[in-house]
Formats: C-alpha cells, sequence, structure tokens
C-alpha cells in the first residue's frame, strides 16, 4: 500500500511541477507513536484532509449548530491496519480539530488492546463519547461514526438514518456484489483512508510550512495516548498536563 501512496503523490506532483524532498519520511502520525522522531519523520494528520470532517468543523465555526454540548464518535477497524493506541490518537485529534478546543481530561476503559470506551472533557466544556476498537474483519475500511449534538442542532459524518457508512455505487452481478466510493476526482481507486493520505503528503511537499505545527500536535497527541492508557491501568480520570 505504501508504494501505490508514493506512486500517487509523484503523480501529483508531477502534474503540478511541484518540487519535492524525497528525503522526507511522510506517514500519518499514529505511525510514529512510541518512536523518536528524527529529522526526515513528519507525522501527518491526515484525516484532517477527509472532507467530511472538514465540514463538521465548519458547522461547528460557522454555529450551524449551536453550543455543541457533546461529541459522539465511533470508529471500529482492521487489527490488521490499525492498533487501538492509533485509533485514540486519530479520534481524539478529531475531538480538538472539529471543536477547536483541547481535551483537559480523559477517562478510559480498555479491553485487552482489542475495544475501549474514553470519555473526554474538552476544555470549552465539551462532552466526548469516543467508542474504538480493532476487530473489524481483514480488509474491512474502517467502520465509523461521528456526531455532534448542540443545544441547538446535531450533525453526523453519514446518513442519520444509517449504521454504517454507505457507498456511492453499488452493483449485483452473476460474479457477486460490488461497492465502488471514489472520493477524489484524481485519485480514482483508492479507498478514503489512501486519498487522506496522499493529499496530506502532497499538501507538505507543496507548503512545509506547517511542520513544526505538525509535530507539536504529534507530540501533544502522545501525551493524550499516554494519559489514556494512564486511566485505564489506574481506572481514574486523568487531567491532561
Amino acid at each position: 500500500m505504501v508504494n501505490n501512496i508514493e506512486n500517487a503523490v509523484k503523480l501529483l506532483l508531477h502534474k503540478y511541477e511541484v518540487k519535492a524532498n524525497v528525503e522526507l519520511n511522510l506517514l500519518p502520525g499514529w505511525s510514529f507513536l512510541n518512536k523518536e522522531l528524527n529529522d526526515n519523520d513528519m507525522p501527518l494528520l491526515t484525516w484532517r484532509l477527509n472532507r467530511r470532517f472538514i465540514e463538521l468543523k465548519k458547522i461547528v465555526s460557522d454555529e450551524v449548530v449551536e453550543n455543541v454540548s457533546m461529541l459522539r464518535f465511533c470508529s471500529l477497524g482492521d487489527p490488521n491496519i490499525w492498533s487501538l493506541e492509533a485509533l485514540i490518537y486519530r479520534e481524539f485529534d478529531l475531538c480538538e480539530f472539529i471543536t477547536g478546543s483541547r481535551i483537559a481530561y480523559i477517562h478510559a476503559t480498555l479491553t485487552n488492546g482489542l475495544a475501549g470506551n474514553i470519555i473526554v472533557k474538552l476544555e470549552n466544556g465539551t462532552i466526548g463519547s469516543v467508542e474504538i476498537g480493532v476487530q473489524a474483519p481483514a480488509g474491512k475500511p474502517l467502520i465509523e461514526r461521528h456526531e455532534i449534538i448542540a443545544r441547538r442542532g446535531v450533525a453526523s459524518d453519514i446518513v442519520v438514518d444509517t449504521q454504517v457508512p454507505q457507498s456511492s455505487i453499488y452493483t449485483f452481478t452473476e460474479n457477486g456484489d460490488m461497492e465502488y466510493k471514489d472520493v477524489d476526482n484524481e485519485l480514482f481507486g483508492m479507498d478514503e483512508f489512501q486519498v487522506e493520505w496522499v493529499r496530506a503528503a502532497f499538501q507538505h511537499q507543496k507548503d512545509p510550512t506547517q511542520s513544526e505545527n505538525l509535530i507539536k500536535q504529534h507530540d501533544h497527541l502522545s501525551r493524550l495516548v499516554e494519559s489514556a492508557l494512564k486511566s485505564n491501568s489506574n481506572k481514574l480520570k486523568v487531567k491532561v498536563a
């Protein structure tokens, strides 16, 4: 998969005549958990390039929903791709990205590194419920839902009356059922996870000025993950330092 990502990034760099730093190691931030970054490592917050989350952030910042009181996030992944820590990293960043507020308190209950429920409180008073798990069947795309509940209005990244994310096209043939969900007009045949990664890597090559902010947020999220693990071990609410 990494080769496909690199090839797609190279195509965009060539198309838009962007000079690249080929030495950079551009990976999703959670890939660097429990590792010391070297000079060429760049932890990308790839999900921030996903249109669903960009629109949720805009709904909150433009006050389309007023006085957000609660977040209800759920994310279930393939254990061959995701770890529980990786999902915590991602979902915590989405809490902060969408609301524009930092996590202040964490209370986590995790089960054998396979699943967990986490309650967070943000500095602006918003409460978040984060359900995570890595027991999805092998090869299954990330099953997720992100819901915002406000004093006036609700918002969600999937259609309200569905249980799981939907595809754009379904075909039912004698050779079996197929689903298609292209989400980018230049990156066909790639799933959302791959598209996010390619777009984030390309954006960084085009504009590397956010390097310092990315590294700072990675360090912050790494501490949040550690706090969640500490909360689970001690069975206590943890105040984020």
